[in-house]
């Protein structure tokens, strides 16, 4: 005998609530908020595949799991007319589908509308937050229009109640997130406090709602295109675990990329320092600087502390600022090391390895660059400083280095490691490129935070290393064009070779004014040769006296030089300037060019030089000592600088052996040797034709001195490799023209009283 149904059509269901899937429907909603917020924190612009995937994965996560999913599981715990099974809840497959997709569109809309600036608007977040909640209730009381069996009977301040409670808790969720990741503080504790928030905003406006629902049944004629709820929770289920899933790859990944960096950051990287043109820092989603690692053997490589008076940093501060003269090459360096063994570096002779080590230098660059997606040419120019990174970021990095000291900084050792920066200003057009491959720009006070953390390395070390990276990112620091009256002073270096005296916010210039005259006139000749020869005390007195008993054009001259020489003596009022000898021979010098061209834009600069005593160290705010080697690689590292072209023809021919030893491999062939010699034998090139053809730069032959753009240079002959050539092909070799700071060297360390 069939049970006779206890509830008839029109009329109102009796209903009650399983406790399991209430807990179950709100981790459901969990699950999809953390998904979603995890998605969004990633997301780093508006442009590429990469930010789109993730803008449409966190609509998604949201839209299915998190709301519909949720409702639907919530519904399963609904119990109506005693549990009679006929008399559950069933949906209309048309409106169920219309329900899933509809909110994901809402959301997308949202999320597009609040966007990824770091500057987060308080307005923007609050409509998206406000359009969510909607999202919200559209979706739920579109699902209960799908109820096919009955009809909703709903109780208005239970919507209203609703209503309230989707948009003020998802209001308050995204706002908190949004917030806390434009500080970098979005922690991953901060993360599922929001997502519990988003959550609640979800299971809070459906119970509420549910709770003001009612339900009357209606004919017993049952749409053909149904869901019972058995099937509706299978679906769920389904997508929850696969959520669950990928969250715990992408944990797993975090995971190994956190170890990684760990790892880095012991050994001597390069890492990347872009700006854009408000100042904001890049970093990546996880709050660190783009970075590879250029060695963790640097024992094995180098016979002296690392530092910026190196032979191999001096090299590649001037690669790094003309890296056209190696960016053709750098696949020869990486085949020529895949040849070398490690561990057998150490019995290598010190040249070999210091070309190791350059070759490393320059195919980290190159691996950067292609981390970054970016040209070689375009990741910059070298820092002048190295950061020294420590597994301890409280350790105190910042006391002054003692002689016991010395020796412990020239090893790498566990859980220390060297970085060093290059760094540029990219543009906007290059910004939103960057961004929609994965990196983010945010101001630079809060993202040292992050990157110290990550380097393990104190704020204020990195804080002072960023800010002069990015004074020096705005504005090449050159001399204007014009005439310049300077002082050249030098002090012998407690710890070997001598120190140059340099402007401190400008450290690749010395203390200088410049005359108003914009070009050198026999007048102004006259005056100088005037000074030739005397001290800078003596200079002002004479000056003073010419000026009193001198009139028309010769006085406006004496009075320019007077009053340059004077500022030059109160913006370092220094000692040790009153006996510096000037010089009238005028020194060209690098310069910015502006609008015109390079050859009609000079400086021309006068100078005072003197010898600092080794037991002055205090001196002038503006100024301050650097070693003379790396001062003079600066010289050579002006964007205007001529020595850029010799540099790069240095470069080619000492790796141009490399060339055809690693890179132009022969391929196997499929003719027997005595076939090709008896077919081949006469027509065949010589061994020195064949490097010629293979190594452009092999058979070079140049007597005597060769003038290149006005600049002069030597040239040293060198015997060709034999293992290239069995002839007797030459090499040339450019050597650059000392630059005029190692000219006043050692006119000053020769004779340091004559002119």
């Amino acid at each position: 005998m069939t049970e006779r149904p206890t509830l008839l059509p029109g009329e109102i269901a009796h209903q009650n609530f399983e406790v399991g899937y209430i807990a179950l429907s709100y981790a459901v909603s969990y699950i999809g908020s953390v998904t979603t917020l995890e998605l969004l924190n990633r997301r780093t612009g508006n442009r590429g595949w990469y930010n789109w995937s993730l803008l449409v994965g966190s609509a998604i996560s949201m839209g299915s799991i998190a709301i519909w999913g949720m409702h639907f599981i919530g519904n399963r715990a609904i119990i109506l007319d005693y549990g009679v099974e006929s008399h559950q809840l069933i949906y209309n497959s048309s409106f169920t589908a219309l329900s899933f997709f509809l909110p994901i569109v809402v959301l997308l809309s949202a999320y597009m509308f609040i966007g990824t600036n770091e500057d987060v608007s308080i307005v923007r977040v609050s409509v998206g937050g406000t359009a969510a909640g909607l999202a919200v209730v559209l979706m739920h009381y579109l699902g209960q229009f799908g109820v096919s069996n009955y009809t909703s009977v709903y109780k208005i301040p239970f919507v209203i109640g609703s209503v309230i409670i989707a948009i003020l808790a998802s209001n308050v969720a995204l706002v908190v997130f949004f917030v806390s990741r434009s500080r970098w503080a979005g922690t991953w504790w901060k993360r599922i406090g929001c997502s519990f928030v988003l959550a609640g905003a979800v299971s809070g406006m459906h119970w509420l709602a549910t709770v003001g629902t009612s339900y009357r049944l209606r004919s017993a004629a049952l749409p053909k295109s149904t869901l019972d709820r058995k099937q509706t929770v299978v679906v769920v289920v389904t997508l929850c675990v696969f959520t669950c899933t990928c969250l715990l790859a992408y944990a797993i990944v975090l995971g190994a990329r956190a170890r990684q960096m760990v790892t880095k950051i012991r050994k001597v990287t390069l890492s990347a320092v872009m700006f854009d043109p408000d100042g904001r820092l890049m970093i990546s989603t996880s709050g660190s600087l783009p970075t590879e690692v250029i060695t963790d053997t640097l024992n094995s490589l180098l016979d002296q502390e690392f530092s910026k008076e190196h032979p191999v940093f001096l090299w590649f501060y001037r690669v790094s600022r003309s890296w056209s003269g190696v960016k053709d090459i750098v696949s020869v360096m990486q085949q020529h090391l895949r040849h070398i063994d490690v561990k057998k570096l150490g019995t290598e002779e010190q040249s070999e390895l210091n070309l190791i080590f350059r070759e490393m230098l320059c195919v980290a660059a190159k691996k950067l660059s292609e981390q970054l997606r970016q040209p070689l040419e375009c990741i910059g120019a070298l820092h002048d400083d190295i950061l020294h990174t420590s597994s301890n970021s409280r350790s105190r990095v910042n006391t002054p280095i003692g002689p016991s000291d010395v020796e412990r900084l020239r090893k790498v050792s566990a859980g220390k490691g060297q970085t060093l920066f290059v760094y540029r200003e990219v543009t906007r057009e290059e910004a939103a490129r960057l961004q929609s491959h994965g990196y983010r720009f945010t101001s630079v006070k809060i993202a040292t935070d992050v990157v110290a953390r990550s380097l393990q390395v104190q704020r204020e070390v990195l804080t002072e290393h960023l800010k002069n990276m990015r004074d020096a990112s705005q504005i090449e620091s050159i001399l204007e064009p014009g005439i310049h009256i300077g002082g050249f002073a030098c002090r012998a270096n407690i710890d070997g070779g001598f120190d140059v005296l340099v402007q401190k916010l400008q450290p690749n210039l010395i203390p200088s004014v410049q005359l108003p005259i914009p070009a050198l006139t026999d007048e102004l000749k006259q005056v100088m040769q005037l000074l030739h020869g005397m001290t800078l005390g003596n200079a002002l007195r004479v000056l003073e006296m010419k000026q009193n008993s001198t009139s028309g054009i010769d006085r406006s001259y004496l009075e320019e030089v007077r009053s340059a020489v004077r500022a030059l003596t109160k913006a370092y009022p220094d000692n040790f300037w009153q006996d510096a000898i000037f010089s009238s021979i005028p020194v060209t010098m690098p310069c910015r060019s502006g609008n015109v061209e390079v050859d009609h834009a000079t400086a021309q600069m006068f100078v005072f030089r003197t010898i600092v005593p080794i037991h002055q160290r205090e001196l002038s705010d503006g100024i301050r000592m650097a070693p003379f080697d790396f001062f003079t690689a600066q010289q050579r590292a002006f964007s205007t600088s001529r020595d850029h072209e010799v540099f790069a023809r240095q470069i080619h021919t000492e790796f141009s052996g490399l060339s055809e030893r690693y890179l132009r491999t022969p391929k196997p062939s499929i003719i027997p040797r005595r076939l090709r010699a008896l077919f081949w034998s006469s027509g065949r090139p010589t061994t020195a034709e064949k490097t010629l053809v293979e190594n452009p730069f092999a058979n070079i032959m140049i007597s005597q001195a060769v003038d290149v753009h006005s600049a002069k240079t030597s040239m040293e002959i060198h015997e060709l490799d034999t293992l290239r050539t069995t002839g007797a092909a030459i090499v040339v070799r450019e050597v650059e023209e000392p630059t005029w700071a190692e000219d006043y060297f050692h006119l000053l360390m020769s004779k340091p009283r004559s002119p």
